[in-house]
């Protein structure tokens, strides 16, 4: 089957798990014998040409804080149009490779910064089928308009016109897609994220008192997955006269907040800031820690790093309400708590104090992320929606002339609208 698969950003380039979940997949639909292209955005930095990936999009970088602080109101909302509803350029760009490439199927990702309402509608216009695969609220982002305005038409209009196949990563995610409004149109389908690799020797030594060894790894430290928190336990767990412990922080640090925070603390020797390492290195550090700490916001659509690290036996201690919450069941795959400093601290010390017990949770989960939620079990899923859709092509609307130079009239008209709307 030729499964084109369109996404913002492709590793090397990435910004977080969506990335890296996207290129597993694709290269074990290749794996499988699938004929697959990437189509995804010219890199941020500089990366080797791939024979199957094409990196001809534009990305409008709604990710960078600078450009969000230092820019005009009326510059962010263009910006905002341009990365989330038409971006003339990237439909131009899609249409080309939908000539060339002619797939069976497109295999959709996350579209924001690529203007990714144009591109959806590029292809229902033209009638190719298409899988949307969810790991974050990417639909209703899509549908947002800019400076955290609380409602948008644009929902309503998706839900009507919008209709094809989508693979979840949580009901989490699904709620939060579809709330207030619902926007989901089609089949919907939960597939949770996955682990990929070889299965390596069951793990034999777990915490049995000692020192307690701490993870926890995003692809850049920050709020929403809790490192203020992590920080701010291991500060009462001292303030307790707890020393017998150690909390090492995986991610790239954006700037002096989390130091700050941890030289405030005196925290030298408990909290150690790592660096950014690959997923594939984090797979075997995660065999050295007892726990993994996901205090994550409570809108998690799910999260690859607590599952790699329960492959390894590492015990997940995670937000009780986060999406991957809802594949573990507290007490025999994970440890579930509220979402604060007092509550992990808690936790921690439950365990310190044997009260938890690790290595029967720890076997669980290893097991049980081995046997359900690899890659491998999971494909046949992924594989088996593809070519569903695929075989439930529609007729199309118009051609890719008609489809472009809709695609700049709606930019233009846009781009007026949104000036139209912030001066008001």
């Amino acid at each position: 089957m030729r499964v084109l698969v369109l996404s913002n950003l492709y590793p090397p380039d990435f910004f977080g798990g969506y990335e890296l979940g996207c290129r597993q997949a694709a290269d074990a639909l290749a794996d499988m014998g699938h004929d697959v292209l990437v189509l995804t955005s010219a890199p941020r930095v500089p990366v080797a040409p791939e024979p199957r990936v094409r990196r001809a999009l534009q990305l409008t970088d709604v990710y960078n804080p600078y450009l969000q602080n230092k820019h005009h109101l009326v510059t962010l909302g263009l910006q905002h149009a341009s990365a989330c509803f038409v971006n003339a350029f990237n439909v131009h760009a899609l249409l080309e490779t939908l000539d060339s490439f002619e797939p069976k199927v497109v295999y959709v990702w996350n579209l924001v910064g690529l203007g990714g309402l144009g591109l959806m509608a590029c292809l229902q216009y033209l009638g190719v089928p298409w899988v949307w695969h969810l790991m974050d609220r990417t639909p209703r982002d899509l549908c947002r308009l800019p400076l955290g305005a609380s409602r948008s038409p644009l929902a309503g209009i998706v839900q009507r016109h919008l209709q094809g196949t989508y693979l979840a990563c949580s009901r989490r995610v699904i709620e939060e897609i579809d709330d207030p409004d619902s926007i989901l149109n089609g089949s919907v389908e939960l597939v949770p994220n996955w682990i990929e690799g070889v299965e390596p020797p069951s793990r034999t030594h777990f915490f049995r008192g000692g020192r307690l060894r701490v993870a926890s790894a995003a692809g850049h430290l920050c709020s929403p997955k809790g490192i203020d928190l992590i920080i701010e336990a291991a500060h009462r767990l001292r303030q307790d006269g707890r020393t017998n412990f150690v909390i090492d922080l995986y991610g790239k640090v954006m700037d002096d907040t989390y130091p700050a925070l941890i030289r405030q603390y005196d925290l030298g020797d408990w909290v150690r800031l790592k660096g950014l390492r690959s997923q594939h290195k984090l797979t075997e550090l995660y065999r050295e820690y007892d726990v993994f700490a996901f205090p994550t916001w409570e809108r998690e659509p799910f999260g690859f790093a607590p599952l790699e690290a329960a492959a390894a036996g590492c015990v997940p201690l995670l937000t009780n309400n986060c999406g991957i919450g809802e594949w573990l069941v507290h007490g025999v795959h994970c440890w579930k708590i509220e979402r604060s400093a007092a509550a992990l601290a808690d936790a921690l010390t439950d365990i310190l104090d044997r009260r938890i017990e690790l290595a029967a949770i720890g076997r669980r989960v290893a097991a049980v992320v081995w046997r359900d939620f690899h890659i491998r079990r999971l494909l046949p899923r992924i594989e088996r929606a593809l070519a569903r859709a695929a075989r439930q092509r529609r007729a199309a609307a118009g051609d890719a002339q008609q489809a472009y130079h809709l695609a700049i009239l709606a930019e233009k008209l846009t781009q007026v609208l949104i000036e139209e709307w912030l001066a008001a």
